[in-house]
């Protein structure tokens, strides 16, 4: 039920989209592009979802001369998909009701301006969406009122209705919510804002206790369009004032005060982008385990590479898929190093930069960081140093970084309070000091194996670490290193009873001599 709502949500939006991209405002017209509407749907769908197997027809259509009607369905595609969301006897329709232009006569579009035409549609209550009207009492769960100007372009308003579920299997309260879409003619570009103001479900897990999530305040605000590298550029911000999770008999979570803000540009070569994401506090079992903090920017990471680099890891990902069953996650990480290694040159094109400046947690005892600062460079570039000599993982690293400085701190008292905070609640003040003394151990202990094993240094009362890379020269915590030296224990060397490839001294068993006692 609830793929089947999400995927008819975003059918009801590009219902909308589809009319604007249609060059009529008459019903005769209507009649000669439902082919194309049709055609341009199903590709949408196919590109959006291409492990649902699922298509659009439309049927009944009734043209009048101040309004239209059609029927949108949604139904299997008959595909060979182990992931479809409707079986081969099920259907979702929805009503739509198209009114012609330049003055629509709908209640709720009217406008002196003109309009090429305006469509309100609805949700249909059909067998597979039967419970779904259930719980609504009958009122479509989702509609969508469009307006489509002359130029195309598409305003939407598309609506979910509330729902108040009580049963001893679930209950489920949702506030409704309304987006406002705006898609311009041509579909590369398009606006969505929408607030969710609650969301509640309670239900039994696998162990009988009672398990309640709670969201408050989910905010999406959207402006993006396709960019002249056909990827999507523009501002995204996500608000989230709560989200949590309440475990009857057992630990509680919260997230508070959630928010990610992303922002993406491009020139005739290159992408840069900019990636804000903030926590105001995280409560477990009601004690508050700290704030988080991330910023990260990107630039000149080349378009043309990075476009390639999607399309072909789509289409790996597809195929996967598709095969999900024969493939383990191992193979899946190879298949994808494998990708990324075979488009790095494109991805690399204009020597792009990545800065991570900081990534922060912070609790009442302190707060710990982690920065970076990366550059890369086009290792295709005329004058880059021979590397015969080299193995292939230095190679790469040495063709295509140029600087890295990564520098990581984390206060012991810090790591003492999480400690605190997060194991069995202490029934006595002696108990809690025991406890307070135990996790001071335990943190010092992982600062003494750090760096005991030279991969971190104690100082100032916290577990630091920094790395720094330029020109072939590793620093480590101080320590300079050979390139060769540093990345020696992360490769992976192959075995040495593994014969080599057109070696045949070990291909096959020695040939066992016949047994004497045996007469052929």
């Amino acid at each position: 039920m609830a793929k089947k709502t999400v995927v008819a949500a975003g059918i009801v939006i590009a219902l909308a989209a589809a009319w604007g991209g249609a060059s009529w405002f008459t019903g005769k017209q209507i009649e000669q592009h439902i082919g194309e509407v049709t055609d341009n749907l199903n590709n949408g769908l196919k590109n959006a979802y291409p492990q649902a197997g699922i298509k659009v027809t439309f049927r009944d259509y009734q043209r009048g001369i101040f309004k239209s009607q059609v029927a949108l369905v949604v139904q299997s595609d008959g595909s060979d998909t182990r992931q479809h969301l409707l079986a081969a006897n099920e259907e979702v329709v929805f009503n739509a009701t198209v009114f012609h232009g330049p003055f629509p006569l709908s209640a709720s579009q009217f406008s002196l301006k003109p309009v090429m035409a305006a469509v309100h549609g609805e949700l249909a209550n059909t067998d597979s969406v039967k419970a779904l009207f259930e719980l609504t009492k009958n009122k479509p769960f989702i509609t969508a009122d469009s307006r489509i100007d002359y130029s195309g372009d598409t305003h939407s308003a598309v609506t979910l209705e509330a729902l108040d579920v009580q049963n001893p299997e679930m209950k489920v309260n949702f506030s409704g919510t309304t987006l406002l879409v705006d898609l311009a003619g041509d579909l590369r570009a398009g606006k969505v804002i929408g607030n969710v103001a609650n969301l509640a479900m309670e239900k039994p897990n696998l162990q009988g206790q009672n398990e309640k999530l709670t969201l408050q305040d989910l905010a999406l605000n959207s402006d993006t369009r396709k960019g002249k590298f056909d990827l999507d550029v523009g501002d995204v911000k996500l608000t989230l004032k709560k989200l949590a999770l309440d475990v009857q008999g057992g630990d509680s979570l919260a997230l508070n005060d959630f928010s990610l803000v992303n922002h993406t540009t491009e020139d005739d070569a290159n992408l840069a982008g900019q990636m804000t994401l903030t926590l105001g506090s995280a409560l477990f079992r009601d004690q508050n385990l700290g704030s988080l903090n991330m910023n990260v920017n990107f630039s000149g990471l080349d378009g043309k590479g990075t476009r390639q680099f999607m399309t072909e890891y789509q289409k790996n990902l597809q195929s996967l898929l598709q095969n999900i069953d024969q493939i383990t996650p191992e193979v899946y990480d190879q298949q994808l190093a494998a990708l990324v290694l075979h488009n790095l040159p494109q991805l690399l094109k204009g020597n792009p930069s990545v800065k991570i400046a900081p990534f922060s947690w912070k609790n009442a005892k302190g707060e710990s960081t982690f920065t970076l600062a990366l550059d890369m460079t086009d290792p295709l570039q005329k004058n880059a140093a021979p590397t015969s000599n080299l193995s292939d993982e230095e190679a790469i690293i040495r063709q295509s970084v140029k600087s890295l400085d990564a520098r990581l701190t984390v206060p012991l008292d810090m790591i003492t309070e999480l400690m605190v905070q997060t194991a069995p609640k202490a029934s006595s003040a002696d108990e809690k000091k025991q406890l307070e003394q135990m996790a001071h151990q335990q943190a010092q202990l992982m600062a003494n194996i750090g760096q005991m094993s030279q991969v971190t240094v104690t100082k100032d009362n916290a577990i630091t670490s920094s790395l720094q890379y330029s020109d072939g020269a590793v620093t480590f915590n101080g320590r300079k290193i050979p390139l060769a030296e540093f990345i020696a224990p992360f490769i992976t060397l192959p075995s040495e009873n593994v014969p080599e490839e057109g070696d045949d001294s070990q291909a096959a068993p020695e040939e066992q001599q016949p047994d004497a006692s045996v007469s052929p």
